[in-house]
This record gives structure tokens, C-alpha cells and sequence, in this order.
């Protein structure tokens, strides 16, 4: 869906003009005077995903501004009630989302065509040129890529309660191949995406308040709530594709540290929540990883590993891609203002929060303990 009702043209006309408003310093004026508007008219589950990503889009707009330090530590009532309201009916905080920026934030340019990036575009961007473009879309073709693994999941589960190996096997090695692709997909990234604009552009626009120094306190929604509130930024934890792998494979990220485990339990709240209702109801199937042991079945055993391998793969290029696009950069950066006073910490953080590069060590190790050994 890329149109709403006529009633919210107003959010739509902003939505769509983000980089040229920021650019003029007209986008918080125009916030500012926008109408309060009623989120019941929005009927339908895409009409009010598609207004959450916009609603979400302003927001961060209307936060960070030029991204050149000047920031608003309110939202205006007239964004903040209907952005508050539409979260709660969603299940979503009211922030940028990766269910919003990656998941609903695009259309076919031929709508009969594949969904490819050549055929594709994403309906809203921040400042940056083609930088959003290249960041949400090859983030989306991975998706693409990787979703035809749910669909085997079920039939594993069936297999395991059936003990039939040789299902189990077809499905995982489907799996596999599906991660191989992603990960194949992922590398698409440098070629879309510059490490200069992301870092000093795009990901101030994707950063939340929550783990940020630069909104300690937060950020008070005006007319909702009395005090500020700390939500997380959009981050690729928030995927449901790869939590629910990680629990069909057993590969027990709970055991990854706390700090990881944790921001990996806190991600699933900023999952839509028929996403989290699959979380919950995988992790009370039986064990997969407990049935490739007791078969003592080398071939399913391979299988098996195999998944968990092009697992650890994906996660171990989204260390190299993390070194090009945030660590070096913020090396740069932390050289050419040592006089500053700003610890260099803040600018090393993923836009979710995190110590971005120990907390993807910690996942990506985590899975490779998965990896069995004969048995």
C-alpha cells in the first residue's frame, strides 16, 4: 500500500518530502502545523502499518533535524497522540521501526514485475541521497531471500514429532540454502549503500532514545504521557526471520552473555506482534537439535550443521559490514575530534543502542557453539 485515506494527505505530503524539508529548515515548522488527526478512519491492517511508517518517518525527522546537533526532546501533541494511538492498536512503540523502514517501506516500480532492486523503490527516505534506498531495500531482498525458510519450519516440526529423518533433512537442507542466498544478497549492500553518507546521515535518522547520550532522558510524547520515554532504534534484531531460526536450530542465544540475550528478548517487543506469537509458540515445539542427536544420522547431523553454518556466515559478514560502515568511520571521526568532548563510544553504538560489535560477536559466537560434533 502507498496512498491513505485523503483525510492524511497531510502526514503523506510531509512523509514524502522528508529530505528536501530537512534541508530547507521547513520540516519542523510544518510538523508543527499539521491538523490533529483521528487514526479510527484508518481501517485495515496495511492502512495503519503504512501510517505507522509514516508517523515513525516524521518522528525521527522531526528529532533529529539537520542531524547537526540540534535536537527536540518533545513530540508535538498533534503527531505524538495519533502516532501514540495507532502504536497501541498495532502493538508497536511509537518509533521507527524495523518492521516500518524495512518491512513496509517499498513498492514494485512495474507492480506486475519481481520484486528485485532494479523493480523496486521505497516510498519514504531521509537525507542521505540513495543511501535509504540502498539500506532498506537490500535489508528487505534479504528478508525476501530468507522468508522461504518459515515455510519449511512447520514441516520440520511435524518431522521431529514424526521422527521421519528424512523430511527433516529436505526441509533443513532447504534452509540452508535459503541463508546461502541472504547472505549472497547482504553483500549487495556495498554497492548501494556509501559508508560516508550512512554513518554521518542516514543513521542519525535511525537512532532511538534508548542507549543514546545524546536523548538521555528520553523523549517526551506530548499529551500522552507525563514523562519521557526510551524507546530503541530500528536494528536488525528486531528481525523475526532470524530469532525464529535460532530457536528451531536450538542455538540457545540466551546463553549468549546478558546484555545480548537481553536486547534480543527487549528486540521482540518492536516485532509486530503476530511475529512475536511465533517466537513464543516455536520455542514450546520439540527440540530439533535433541532429535538430530538421538538419530545418530551423519547425513541429517551434516544437514543440520550446515544451517547453523550459513547462519554463522550471515552473522559473521554483518561483523565486516559493521567494520566498514559504523567502526571506521567512527575511528575517523574520534581522530579528527580528539579535542571534543564527546566519549567516542556514542558514535560506535548501533542504532538500536547497543555495543554493536560485541553484542553481533556474542550472537554470531553463540551460534557457532551450535555447530555439533560427532556424535
Amino acid at each position: 500500500m502507498e496512498e491513505l485515506p485523503d483525510d492524511y494527505n497531510a502526514w503523506l505530503s510531509i512523509g514524502k518530502n522528508l529530505p528536501t524539508l530537512i534541508e530547507n529548515g521547513q520540516l519542523r515548522a510544518e510538523v508543527e502545523k499539521l491538523p490533529m488527526l483521528n487514526v479510527d478512519e484508518l481501517r485495515g491492517h496495511r492502512s495503519q502499518r503504512l501510517a505507522h511508517l509514516t508517523l515513525g518517518c516524521i518522528t525521527m525527522a522531526y528529532v533529529w533535524g539537520r542531524g547537526d546537533g540540534d535536537i527536540r526532546q518533545v513530540l508535538p501533541r498533534n503527531i505524538a497522540v495519533p502516532y501514540c494511538t495507532l502504536s497501541e492498536k498495532l502493538g508497536l512503540p511509537p518509533i521507527l521501526v524495523y518492521a516500518d523502514c524495512v518491512l513496509a517501506n517499498w513498492k514494485r516500480k512495474d507492480p506486475r514485475g519481481p520484486m528485485t532492486y532494479e523493480n523496486m523503490d521505497i516510498l519514504f527516505a531521509f537525507p542521505g541521497g540513495d543511501c535509504s534506498k540502498g539500506f532498506f531495500l537490500v535489508s528487505l531482498l534479504v528478508e525476501i531471500a530468507a522468508s522461504p525458510a518459515i515455510k519449511e519450519i512447520p514441516k520440520i516440526i511435524k518431522a521431529v514429532r514424526c521422527e521421519d529423518q528424512e523430511a527433516s533433512e529436505v526441509a533443513l537442507q532447504h534452509i540452508c540454502s535459503c541463508l546461502r542466498k541472504a547472505n549472497e544478497v547482504f553483500k549487495e549492500i556495498r554497492k548501494y549503500v556509501d559508508a560516508n553518507q550512512f554513518f554521518n546521515v542516514l543513521r542519525i535518522y535511525l537512532s532511538g532514545w534508548k542507549g543514546n547520550p545524546k536523548l538521555s532522558d528520553g523523549l517526551l510524547y506530548e499529551g500522552v504521557w507525563d514523562t519521557p520515554k526510551k524507546f530503541a532504534g530500528g536494528s536488525a534484531a528486531q528481525s523475526s526471520i532470524f530469532q525464529s531460526l535460532d530457536i528451531l536450530l536450538g542455538t540457545e542465544q540466551s546463553a549468549s552473555g546478558g546484555s545480548a540475550a537481553e536486547f534480543l528478548q527487549e528486540m521482540r517487543t518492536y516485532m509486530p506482534p503476530a511475529h512475536r506469537a511465533f517466537l513464543h509458540a516455536l520455542e514450546s515445539c520439540p527440540s530439533l537439535r535433541e532429535f538430530v542427536i538421538s538419530s545418530h544420522n551423519a547425513s541429517l547431523q551434516e544437514a543440520y550443521n550446515s544451517c547453523v553454518q550459513a547462519l554463522v556466515s550471515l552473522r559473521s559478514y554483518h561483523l565486516t559490514i559493521v567494520e566498514k560502515y559504523i567502526l571506521t568511520p567512527a575511528r575517523q571521526q574520534a581522530r579528527e575530534s580528539q579535542a571534543s568532548e564527546e566519549s567516542p563510544d556514542s558514535e560506535s553504538r548501533g542504532t538500536g543502542g547497543t555495543d554493536i560489535k560485541n553484542f553481533l560477536k556474542a550472537v554470531r559466537n553463540t551460534t557457532q557453539k551450535a555447530l555439533l560434533k560427532d556424535v
